[in-house]
């Protein structure tokens, strides 16, 4: 898991501490927004339409990652 975290850098939360959690979760959250609204944006262009589904699922993917990741952390697994 400790592999894992070098690459979810807001994954970095302490056990117990539960500002650092909501903050770690909500910068995902908004991340997740923004970047869904921008390739939203962008998926109208015809050829590009289906990249973007993979890139914006592969976004999705790393998102939920770093929130479980958060979560384990914030309960004490590492």
């Amino acid at each position: 898991m400790k592999a894992l975290l070098g690459l979810f850098p807001l994954s970095n939360v302490k056990k117990g501490n539960v500002v650092g959690l909501v903050i770690a979760i909500l910068i995902y959250v908004v991340v997740a927004a923004v970047l869904g609204f921008v390739l939203s944006l962008v998926s109208g262009i015809p050829v590009v339409g289906w990249v973007v589904g993979i890139v914006s699922t592969i976004i999705w993917i790393y998102e939920v990652v770093g929130i479980v990741l958060s979560i384990l952390c914030f309960v004490g697994i590492k």
